[in-house]
Parts: structure tokens; sequence; C-alpha cells
């Protein structure tokens, strides 16, 4: 049986740990920081999204931003819900990296991919590199397929292997009651902020596997997206999703949602599309990342002086 080595591109940092800071998770009222000040870029984003809503064939578009150090946080059109796609194979690596706290080895039990489905073809955004029929892979090299790749193939074999409770107690702690193996998750950014709080806080998984998850995430699988919103070197741990609805394709959905970790302090900043073209709804993810990291530049700079 032949077996695929482990790429070793994931992002390591001279200290043990980069990503993840477990500090105490700050409940702020929306839109004021811990000193109860408003967030002042939150107006800027929101005419953004409305000028582009219902413009260029974009039909709705959600955000929503969280400092990581003091708490403050804004929505625009949060709660609104899309199909969360792939970005609901964060889950089902958060149950894979929970089993791995107690039995570590099951990172290294190997499955193979037989070849008689495929789930790739089934992605409009197609993934740069997929699984080989008739190869047998690690569970840690599945979950790099998935979430660095995006690769559908590898979340079906490492899906179909979790028990329905791994997954429900996954999505109880973040008090979401979707089911990754639905075809209709709908999920809203206010809803899903969740899953990379935990991560970052290290308040699920413990530190260590908190901090792989994150690792996992730091490798580009979108590079036109927040990534390119932000200067080069910037880390960044995101994953994206596309869904396309009915038979003509005409009506798609493209979101990310990720960490920036910014030089001057690191936040979350998600964001979900609905229009008729990838290409447009990756340009808006891209504008919107900008703006932000502008902004949070600007914010810092002012607070220095």
């Amino acid at each position: 049986m032949q077996t695929a080595s482990s790429e070793k591109k994931l992002v390591r940092g001279a200290k043990k740990f980069r990503f993840t800071s477990p500090l105490l998770d700050v409940a702020l009222p929306e839109g004021v920081s811990i000193r109860n000040e408003p967030i002042p870029f939150r107006y800027k984003i929101k005419s953004y999204v409305d000028h582009i809503e219902h413009a260029n064939g974009i039909t709705r578009v959600s955000v929503y931003f969280r400092d990581l150090n003091d708490g403050p946080w804004f929505g625009i059109n949060a709660e609104r819900e899309f199909d969360g796609a792939s970005l609901l194979k964060v889950p089902v690596m958060i149950a894979w990296l929970k089993r791995a706290e107690k039995h570590p080895e099951i990172l290294k039990r190997v499955y193979i991919y037989d070849g008689k489905y495929d789930l790739t073809s089934l992605q409009g955004i197609k993934p740069n590199r997929t699984l080989s029929s008739g190869v047998g892979y690690k569970v840690e090299d599945l979950l790099h397929y998935m979430l660095s790749h995006s690769d559908n193939n590898a979340t079906k074999i490492l899906y179909d292997n979790l028990s329905s409770d791994e997954i429900s107690e996954v999505l109880e702690n973040m008090d979401v009651t979707n089911n990754p193996s639905d075809n209709s998750n709908l999920i809203s950014l206010i809803g899903y902020s969740g899953f990379f709080r935990i991560l970052y806080n290290a308040s699920f998984l413990n530190r260590e596997m908190s901090e792989k998850a994150l690792e996992f995430l730091a490798i580009e699988d979108f590079p036109q997206g927040i990534a390119a919103g932000v200067p080069k070197g910037v880390p960044i741990a995101a994953k994206f999703g596309e869904f396309v609805h009915g038979n003509n394709g005409a009506d798609k959905e493209l979101h990310e949602f990720g960490i920036v970790y910014h030089p001057g302090g690191p936040y979350i900043l998600g964001i979900m599309t609905e229009g008729d073209n990838f290409e447009r709804q990756g340009e808006v993810i891209r504008v919107i990342s900008a703006m932000v990291y502008s902004e949070v530049s600007t914010s810092i700079t002012k607070n220095s002086r």
C-alpha cells in the first residue's frame, strides 16, 4: 500500500506557540472597546457594503470584525444566514484534534482513498492539490488536504470516520446546531465566529492542538481573498467556502473567515457574500480586508501617540 507523506509547509515561528493566546474572552457590547470607545471604522465598512450590495451582481454581503486584544467587535448584516459550505470543515478538524488529545497516535492512522467518488468535481473553485486514487493517507495528511487545499474527498473520509457524538460535542460547545453532513448548513457570521475564538483562546482544544489547528489554517487556500488585502508576510489563519445554488450556477456564495495576525494585535475578520460571479465576490472580500487592515493600522498609530 502506498502512503502519502506529509507536506512540511506548516507555518512555524521561533516560539512553540505562535497562533494561540489563552486569555480571558471578554464579552463586550457590539461596537465598543474595553475603554468604552466606539470602533471608528465600522461606518466606513458599512458604507462600502451598502454601496456594493445590489451592484455588479452582488446581492448580499455580511461582515464580522473582532479585536482579539480587548474584545471590541461589530457586525454588518452579521446575523444573516448563508450556506456554510467548506467553512464547516473547521468543526470536522476540531473533532479529530479533540480525539487526538487523548489518543495522539490517531493522527497516524491511515485511510485509503479508493477513488469511487470525486467530490472535488462539484467545487467551483478547484483545489490546487487533491487526493490520488488508491493511495493511503494518514489522518494528519487528510486534515492538511481538507484545510490547506479544501479537498472535499479528504473531508468525506474524515467526516465518515467520526461519530455523531464527536461532531455534536463540537457544535454544542459553539452553541451551533448545524450538521456538516447536511447539504444546507445555514449559518451566520455571528454563529460561526465561536470556532475561531475557541481556537485562538485554546478554550476547547488544549493549547497544543489549538496551535496545530491554526497552523493548518495558516497555509493559504484562497490567496485572492483576505490574504490579498494585507501586506505580504502578515500571518493569516483562515478558511474559505463556496456554494452554488441550483443547476444553472447563477446564484453563488463565497465566504472567508479567519484571524489576521496584525503586528499591532490580531483580529478576527469574517466576510460572507452572495452574487453571480466568484471573481467579483472575491474582490469584495479583498477590498474589505484591505480596508480593515488599513483602519486597524491607523487606530494603532493614533492610540500609540
